[in-house]
């Protein structure tokens, strides 16, 4: 036997550091049974850290999905923190912000057609043609901030 103690020695494909304080081995990879996690030894301390990651939902939300986080997070931000915690806010947004879309494109149609902002309009005088829709566009636009975001 040549005396020097191996650092590191493989067992059944688990790699197990030697603590020389205590001079045992410890596996630098664990799993706790009770509740499912993986620890990682950190071999400068002898300390277990469990390995968690953070999983970011990248997801587009839209602008609509935007408007209603900020709303969610400042008015209702128990609503919004369970929501978060549950992993279900992102979806939430994802919804909103497609039905406000629909709402808002539903709208639009319906108010051109009631104010009479056709094409022959835009032809005839752009400058009333814009303001008649950017009037059309504010109302729609606080019309589904009022019934869908802001509820």
């Amino acid at each position: 036997m040549s005396g020097k103690i191996e650092k590191v020695k493989i067992v059944n494909d688990i790699p197990y550091v030697l603590c020389e304080d205590d001079m045992n081995y410890y596996p630098l990879v664990t799993k706790d049974k009770n509740n499912g996690l993986t620890y990682t030894l950190d071999t400068k301390t002898f300390v277990y850290y469990p390995n968690l990651t953070v999983t970011n939902d990248d997801r587009y939300i839209g602008i609509w999905g935007q408007r209603r986080k900020s709303y969610l997070k400042e008015q209702k931000p128990i609503l919004y923190m369970q929501m978060f915690d549950d992993n279900s806010l992102v979806d939430h947004l994802i919804e909103i912000n497609e039905a406000a879309e629909n709402m808002a494109e539903q709208l639009e149609t319906q108010m051109v057609q009631a104010e009479g902002v056709t094409e022959e309009l835009k032809a005839n005088d752009q400058m009333e043609w814009v303001r008649r829709m950017n009037s059309i566009i504010s109302r729609v636009n606080e019309i589904v901030l009022h019934d869908l975001i802001y509820v």
